[in-house]
């Protein structure tokens, strides 16, 4: 259900990591504000905001670094309104490749109209990433590249999809794609069947690190009932 992994940006991200535009990856840091759900504070205030929310930065983190990081320390605000889950959380993580990284979540109404923002830091360079994730007649994702090298470039990309094609609209082209690849293999649903990092076994590590923010925080991890 980690969708943003789908979207074009955070594709387009993950291909400027890998044809080295920022250099040596540093450090990434992930903002997601209540308007990144889509369900919005309806759910968000029931499940807190690492499970509604931080689990796609995680998700987004794995996805652009391809490594599984691990916690290094988390601060949570427990809700007034339901002191079982969280209102804030926020969470420093490392990737075995040295590789720090920073992701906030809140579910605070006062978030609602900002975009999903994060920042990419290598030795030669930025990236800068405004994403609109949920569509509703914001489709206009920004990233802006901006490197150290020679004589300081900055550019400025655009990733513009129809107001009617949210992040949803992605992963459904992505579940299409393996289903199609997987008739063509004929070995449909195996574990080892899946093309790219979205079987069960993916969902499984993201969970892990979800684990391991809740009790770094001093909270209790939901429960496993099977």
């Amino acid at each position: 259900g980690t969708h943003p992994t789908c979207h074009p940006v955070t594709k387009r991200v993950r291909a400027m990591i890998l044809e080295g535009k920022v250099g040596n990856l540093e450090h990434i840091d992930l903002n997601l504000p209540i308007s990144h759900g889509l369900a919005g504070r309806t759910v968000c205030s029931k499940t807190g905001a690492l499970m509604s929310l931080g689990v796609h930065g995680i998700a987004i983190l794995r996805a652009l670094t391809g490594e599984q990081p691990r916690v290094i320390s988390a601060t949570a605000h427990r809700s007034k309104e339901n002191p079982a889950v969280d209102a804030t959380m926020s969470c420093n993580l490392r990737t075995p490749s040295g590789a720090a990284a920073h992701i906030g979540c809140s579910i605070s109404e006062t978030s609602s109209g900002e975009p999903t923002m994060f920042t990419i830091s290598g030795s030669e360079g930025m990236i800068r990433v405004k994403e609109w994730f949920t569509g509703q007649g914001k489709s206009s994702n920004e990233i802006a590249l901006e490197q150290f090298a020679e004589c300081g470039e900055r550019s400025v990309e655009r990733v513009d999809n129809p107001v009617n094609r949210d992040t949803f609209y992605f992963q459904w082209v992505g579940f299409v794609d393996e289903v199609r690849e997987q008739e063509r293999r004929q070995d449909m649903g195996l574990p080892w069947s899946y093309m790219r990092r979205t079987g069960p076994g993916d969902a499984v590590l993201n969970m892990s690190v979800i684990d391991a923010i809740y009790r770094s925080a001093n909270m209790r991890p939901w429960p496993t009932t099977s």
